[in-house]
């Protein structure tokens, strides 16, 4: 095998350190899993074979290189960005199955080359990833581990040009489905007392519905209002009304960016600010 040269300094740097981690046998393995999730078509008895033999979801696909420090399965949310992520509440179900612990990975997250997986959950935000997330949190991830999810997606929303959320409709599905998930975590009691922003940011100050009706996250209507944005980005300065399908019920508000209690109920109503 001909010696692999680095692309720079940094790839030399922070992968040597991990070579050897796994064998090449098991980087085999999981180099199969990783081509076999991504068809259109997946075996998924091709897939629960390779798990048994070992293959490592949270493993990369290299022995050395970038590619050593890729983690699988967030490769493949990333991935599932134009499939609505069809396939990954299955591939989810058979990799907790067989033992997938995002919290320990043989490779450890150091914050910036090797991410923890839910931070690529910001790329692919609908139905089939918020499944998956909620597979994830009856396993029990750690706050911290949510937090790559809800803090970099926010983060990334203050980004997006403004526009009229009712007219765009990417820009709409992508902010609600985020705020699905966001509220779907914060219903969970661990991560709800053990991430003192979360409730915070989605204004449980004076929100006083119970928290845990977002578990079953598709209950509910979600509208924005960005007429007070002062010309940042959309999301930024906008308020959010949830209502709930059933009863038409306004039953949650959240101010983004949107500083104090008072601010937002003048805003509620009807105030000039």
């Amino acid at each position: 095998m001909p010696e692999y040269k680095y692309i720079n300094e940094a790839e030399r740097e922070w992968t040597q350190k991990y070579e050897g981690v796994y064998s090449p046998e098991e980087i085999d393995l999981n180099k199969q899993l990783y081509e076999e999730c991504r068809k259109d078509h997946i075996d998924y008895g091709r897939v629960e074979a390779l798990l048994k033999q070992g293959a490592d979801p949270l493993g990369g696909t290299a022995i050395c290189g970038w590619d050593l420090l890729d983690h699988i399965y967030g490769e493949l949310v990333i991935d599932s960005q134009d499939s609505d992520g069809a396939n990954i509440p299955e591939l989810t179900e058979l990799f907790l199955k067989y033992g997938m612990n995002i919290e320990s990975p043989r490779i450890p997250y150091d914050g910036d080359f090797s991410l923890n997986p839910l931070w690529d959950f910001i790329f692919s935000v609908n139905e089939n990833t918020a499944t998956a997330l909620k597979m994830l949190l009856d396993h029990g991830i750690s706050a911290s581990s949510f937090a790559e999810f809800w803090d970099n997606a926010i983060t990334d929303f203050f980004h997006l040009e403004c526009g009229d959320p009712q007219n765009d409709v990417y820009w709409h599905n992508k902010c609600v489905w985020t705020f699905k998930m966001l509220l779907l975590g914060a219903s969970y009691d661990h991560i709800f007392e053990n991430d003192t922003g979360i409730g915070e940011f989605i204004c449980c100050s004076f929100n006083t519905n119970d928290i845990h009706m977002f578990r079953n996250w598709n209950d509910f209507e979600y509208f924005f209002d960005t007429s007070y944005c002062d010309g940042r980005p959309a999301l930024y300065g906008s308020i959010l009304y949830i209502y709930c399908k059933k009863t038409g019920e306004e039953v949650w508000t959240i101010g983004v960016g949107i500083e104090g209690q008072k601010t937002l109920e003048k805003i509620k109503q009807g105030a000039n600010l």
